[in-house]
């Protein structure tokens, strides 16, 4: 029993106990490649893609890290160039913070809006568009009586 105890102890912690056999920079190819948008698939990114055009980002990804250059300077080659929609998340700052305010504004305002113009419809239907029956009834009445007098 002490036996088969320890081997699995010793099969489990060769298992568990062995380090990552990724280095540092395939780490940060992942990170870089995965924050980039692929041209030509759609909601894909080209760490994610293999179209030809994501293999070329890919391979010039991986020469401007081997010149040592660093991931914020990568991310910055292709914004310059493709532009900053290459990035799969808009910067948050400038003009694309909105990108990132509205969803969450609507998500709190958007029933209040809906609410409110509902409200407002019901209100202006009540008061402007319709008569009640009785008003109906005595018009009725007054036209029935003008028309046995006259």
């Amino acid at each position: 029993m002490k036996k088969l105890l320890l081997s699995v102890w010793f099969v489990a912690s060769l298992a568990f106990g062995q380090e990552s056999q990724l280095s540092d920079n395939d780490l940060n190819f992942k990170d870089v490649a995965g924050e980039l948008r692929c041209p030509t698939c759609t909601g894909l990114s080209v760490l994610d893609s293999d179209a030809k055009f994501s293999v070329q980002i890919k391979d010039q990804v991986k020469e401007q890290m081997e010149k040592g250059r660093s991931k914020d300077e990568i991310l910055e080659f292709f914004v310059e160039r493709y532009g900053p929609w290459i990035l799969r998340e808009p910067p948050k700052e400038g003009f694309n913070i909105v990108a990132w305010i509205v969803p969450i504004a609507m998500l709190f305002l958007g029933p209040i809006i809906i609410w409110a113009s509902v409200w407002r419809k019901k209100v202006t239907v009540d008061t402007f568009g319709v008569r009640s029956d009785e008003k109906i009834v005595e018009e009725m009445k007054s036209a029935l009586e003008r028309m046995s007098k006259g």
